[in-house]
């Protein structure tokens, strides 16, 4: 299979933080006429997956290399990438084996939560350029300890998949409330549910708080992470309440909160409010995502992309409405950074996913005492 060649129309468009690259004047063009990065998976489980379709999807990648516990899980896998590439990737069932090619030069990682550290840190040990999956770590002291190694290889780049951020109608909705055109922001209103629960995960894992670290780790990440990008950082207080009892009978040794809802409160003023569910009915006027923002002027909708305002003269705006594969812009602008001639801002911090999991430790101490609980709380008990 003759190597694949970067068109710059399909880079460009595809990569969010491309056009933000260039508008500051950062030189991205060298990258568009050098060969593609060659990409290594680890873990190839529902989201290891969608990672895998969405690299196959850009001519900036040439997936080389995978990695998987369960064979079947890599089986499936090469045949995704054989039926887009015409070219079955080498598997592998140890990480180690993966990390120790020379000719790999990135790494996707999408295993279980609990071993986000041991992973993330080995492909940042092996000098390879890594795009972490949310989140960053279970607790601050994984995280701390991760920024370590990766502030010890500034060369190497890290991306963490909190993949809103590259999102263009999420950027321009941010851009928009920052703007002040939809007045001073007073709150933010958000649900997540779903009728699909118990939803398990291989082996179990979703199911369980030590390896997942519960909901608010391992989806509500999301969700505080685009609550910190509106309000510059992570709330000072929560207060929530929630169950972990509503599928005993199904599945007794389940200690997740399938269902919880929680109150945040920045020092201005500002506050959202966030439900999530896995046991709504199965109708779509109970299940999906919503993500909005009020303001004294007006508010915008994340969802559908529009803004409407109080001063009903002025006519609603649509920024990208439909669907948009915000994944494969994350993945976009993880290996454009790798392949620009100068350093590109990650789309997130490291710093930015670290508060992801420490409003995340908020809520969870918050849902399980259904008390007021203090991000200084949380910072004290973690440090």
């Amino acid at each position: 299979m003759p190597p694949i060649r970067l068109n710059r129309r399909h880079f460009l468009g595809c990569s969010a933080a491309a056009g933000w690259a260039i508008s500051q004047g950062r030189d991205v063009e060298g990258a568009l006429n050098l060969p593609p990065v060659r990409v290594g998976l680890i873990g190839l489980g529902n989201r290891g997956t969608a990672l895998l379709r969405s690299a196959l999807d850009l001519p900036e990648a040439e997936v080389v290399a995978l990695c998987d516990l369960e064979e079947r899980h890599r089986r499936r896998a090469q045949g995704i990438a054989e039926k887009a590439r015409g070219r079955r990737p080498d598997d592998y069932d140890d990480p180690a084996a993966l990390l120790a090619r020379d000719d790999v030069e990135a790494v996707l990682v999408a295993v279980p939560n609990c071993w986000h550290i041991t992973y993330d840190a080995s492909a940042l040990l092996a000098g390879k350029h890594l795009y972490a999956e949310k989140p960053l770590g279970l607790t601050l002291r994984e995280c701390d300890a991760l920024i370590a190694e990766a502030d010890r290889r500034p060369e190497q780049v890290v991306h963490v998949g909190f993949q809103r951020r590259s999102n263009p109608r999420f950027r321009e909705g941010v851009e928009l409330i920052r703007s002040g055109e939809l007045g001073t922001p007073l709150e933010a209103r958000a649900s997540w549910t779903s009728s699909n629960g118990p939803v398990d995960g291989h082996n179990g894992w979703l199911g369980s708080r030590e390896q997942s670290g519960d909901w608010m780790m391992e989806q509500g990440v999301h969700v505080w992470d685009w609550l910190h990008w509106i309000a510059g950082g992570p709330p000072a207080r929560a207060f929530g309440t929630g169950r972990r009892d509503v599928f005993a009978d199904l599945r007794p040794g389940r200690d997740v909160t399938d269902h919880y809802s929680v109150t945040l409160e920045w020092p201005d003023g500002f506050h959202a409010s966030f439900v999530h569910s896995w046991v709504d009915p199965a109708d779509d006027a109970f299940t999906g995502i919503s993500q909005r923002v009020v303001g004294t002027a007006g508010g915008f909708d994340f969802g559908t992309g529009t803004a409407t305002f109080r001063d009903r003269s002025i006519p609603r705006r649509a920024l990208h409405p439909g669907n948009l594969p915000d994944t494969r812009f994350a993945l976009s602008a993880f290996l454009l950074a790798i392949r620009s001639a100068e350093p590109v801002p990650p789309p997130v911090t490291l710093t930015e996913a670290r508060n992801a999991t420490l409003t995340a430790l908020l809520v969870r101490k918050a849902v399980d005492e259904r008390r007021v609980v203090t991000r200084a709380e949380i910072e004290q008990a973690e440090a």
